[in-house]
């Protein structure tokens, strides 16, 4: 049996789900159809993890290991390393700039 933790990722799942992050982010940030998780994906768990534990950007991979971001988000840890949310980033902030 493996244990993670769960605390408020379910509540902020469903907020992020209701508001339609990673929808929008994924309309304005396309990816190729090669990726594992869309940009949208990634950005919303990095919302979480910034809720969850407001600490450096680091290992944010580690962090998802053990807490249930996969049961939660559908997202594997594996995917979530440090390369990938830069890309993310990169891809949303021109639209930022343009709003």
């Amino acid at each position: 049996m493996v244990e993670r933790r769960l605390g408020a990722l379910p509540a902020s799942a469903e907020f992020l789900r209701r508001l339609d992050v990673a929808g929008i982010i994924d309309e304005l940030c396309p990816i190729r159809d090669v990726a594992h998780v869309t940009h949208g994906q990634v950005i919303e768990v990095l919302v979480a993890n910034r809720l969850a534990v407001p600490t450096s950007m680091v290992r944010v991979g580690d962090w998802a290991r053990v807490w249930a971001v996969e049961e939660v988000f559908g997202v594997d840890p594996g995917f979530l390393n440090d390369d990938r949310l830069a890309r993310a980033l990169d891809a949303i902030a021109p639209q930022l700039e343009q709003s």
